[in-house]
């Protein structure tokens, strides 16, 4: 027995007739009538008589029925839930990325990617690196696609390394610092730092950078937002240690006037990574906006 006769049993059991079953569900009366017949034989009884040419279920059948309705609920849930999985991988993309990635370079990729499909359905959620790479490796989790700095190994994901961005020190520019041109972290010793929260790849990178010169960090402000850190920077309350894509997009306001962009002697490379889950393969979408991504970051 299958779920296609137990289909033709629900429909004659609601219109008693093998024509109008025959008719809703777009089949010969023909197939219709020896659908019946095979259930018949495999289960052994009658599931009709037939009087004044309509057909009368027996006592079997109808309790059989009420079982029939609750597989017809769970195949209609099966198949709108194949329908909905269909078109997550065909026409919907969810992305992730953290605030310093979402200033230009995502809407510049996704503006490109809608420009080219109409058939997109886009949505864009503004998450810190813990938790972007967090939901992508979970099974329950509601993005696709993930932009960020670095990886972490443990978790097993997809990656694509899309371009790199700088460490760098948005100073007050009425520091004496900002004379000084390209800078040693050991400069930031004695003066008030913005930091970012720990767990992030800037900090971990900073961290780094502070211990390899045997100097102890000493934040007066830690900020999740690296544009709240250039922000407080702005109003004199201490050097930013930020990404430089952060930095540029800041410089270009109007809170630019009040900073200068040091580099940093010490600083590593940041990478900008895609990431993805190899349980979900990135669909044409996907694809393209990593495509959109690389080159707004490189342009």
């Amino acid at each position: 027995m299958n779920g296609r006769q137990i289909e033709i049993f629900s429909m004659v059991m609601k219109t008693r007739t093998v024509s109008e079953a025959a008719s809703r569900l777009g089949v010969s009366q023909p197939a219709v009538t020896a659908s019946i017949k095979q259930m018949e034989q495999a289960i052994g009884f009658n599931l009709f008589h037939r009087k004044s040419g309509r057909l009368h279920p027996t006592e079997q059948a109808r309790l059989l029925n009420r079982e029939a309705e609750r597989v017809q609920d769970s195949l209609t849930m099966f198949r709108n839930l194949a329908r909905k999985m269909h078109e997550d991988l065909t026409h919907r993309l969810s992305v992730a990325a953290p605030p310093s990635l979402c200033h230009d370079l995502l809407p510049e990729a996704v503006a490109r990617l809608m420009g080219k499909t109409e058939d997109c359905l886009i949505d864009v959620t503004i998450q810190h690196h813990a938790l972007i790479l967090q939901d992508i490796a979970s099974a329950s989790g509601q993005n696709h696609l993930g932009f960020t700095y670095g990886i972490d190994e443990s978790l097993n994901l997809g990656s694509i390394k899309l371009g790199q961005a700088k460490i760098v020190a948005l100073v007050p520019r009425q520091w004496a610092l900002n004379r000084q041109g390209a800078i040693s972290i050991a400069d930031f010793a004695e003066r008030p730092l913005i930091g970012t929260f720990a767990g992030e790849p800037l900090s971990h990178a900073v961290e780094a950078m502070f211990h390899a010169a045997k100097l102890d960090i000493d934040y007066n402000i830690r900020i999740q937002n690296h544009i709240f850190a250039a922000d407080l920077a702005s109003r004199g309350m201490g050097a930013a240690i930020i990404d430089s894509l952060t930095a540029r997009h800041v410089l270009a306001g109007p809170r630019g006037a009040h900073l200068d962009m040091l580099e940093i002697k010490e600083a590593p490379i940041l990478p900008v990574l895609a990431v993805y889950s190899y349980e979900q393969p990135l669909n044409d979408h996907a694809k393209s906006l990593i495509q959109f991504f690389r080159e707004a970051l490189k342009g």
